[in-house]
């Protein structure tokens, strides 16, 4: 039997990874990865010699026909993203719904393939963990769109009764603020007329704490109200850098 493990990976610390996940990697056939350069960073700080296969966003159907072939042929595979926990805001939940079709897994006891998660870091709890603000309960949407869907995807964080994470890179962070702060100001309308009194109430966004560089030498947290942490980015153009996690209070 073939399996393939769903390996998360540390986020920036190298040193944020499992004995299981050491293991796995160094014991399976080949290593799937969002970017081989990467992860070789990875392999050779901890003398891991597994060969690497590209798998990412671009990845086209002879490249997934290619991994499903080495299930086929009994291989054991490691799915890796660059950083963090595969599947989450990346191309590895569109494979791992291949193989589940392919290979009928779940409905057959005996299918010849298997998928294992190897937990690990996730930016996301990562985050949430250190937040402050009460997770209980919390969504979790991801990038926001470039420009088809942005303003329902703002909508979504404004309408939502429950704390939001959104990952954000460095190239559009301070849109992003600035967006929430005019939506918070009545300056960005995203409802109609007949609409407006109803969301007006939802606008309640309590607290907001953006994350960089997170478990990295230079992870900087900014905590406080809107115009206190787009203010604080603004003054350190040298930390805009990385990806950030943003933690939106309701």
């Amino acid at each position: 039997m073939s399996v393939l493990y769903i390996v998360g990976t540390p986020i920036g610390n190298l040193e944020d990874i499992s004995l299981r996940a050491l293991r796995i990697l160094g014991s399976v056939d080949f290593i799937l990865c969002e970017d081989t350069r990467v992860t070789k960073k990875l392999l050779e700080h901890y003398k891991i010699n597994t060969p690497t296969v590209s798998y990412h966003e671009h990845s086209d159907e002879r490249k997934i026909n290619e991994i499903l072939t080495f299930l086929a042929d009994g291989k054991s595979l490691a799915l890796v993203t660059d950083a963090g926990t595969p599947g989450i805001s990346d191309p590895g939940g569109k494979l791992i719904g291949r193989v589940i079709e392919r290979f009928n897994i779940g409905a057959d006891p005996d299918a010849p393939v298997q998928i294992e998660s190897v937990p690990g870091p996730s930016a996301v709890t990562a985050a949430l963990s250190i937040s402050g603000i009460p997770t209980d309960k919390f969504v979790f949407m991801g990038f926001p769109p470039h420009k088809k869907g942005r303003q329902t995807f703002l909508r979504k964080i404004i309408e939502s009764e429950y704390p939001v994470v959104v990952y954000e890179s460095k190239y559009r962070i301070l849109k992003f603020l600035d967006e929430l702060k005019r939506i918070s100001e009545g300056k960005l309308v995203l409802w109609s007329e007949d609409e407006a009194d109803e969301m007006k109430k939802k606008i309640h966004l309590t607290s907001i704490v953006v994350f960089r560089e997170l478990s990295k030498m230079h992870e900087t947290v900014y905590r406080g109200n809107l115009d206190s942490v787009i203010e604080k980015i603004k003054s350190k153009p040298e930390e805009q850098k990385g990806e950030f996690v943003v933690v939106i209070g309701k």
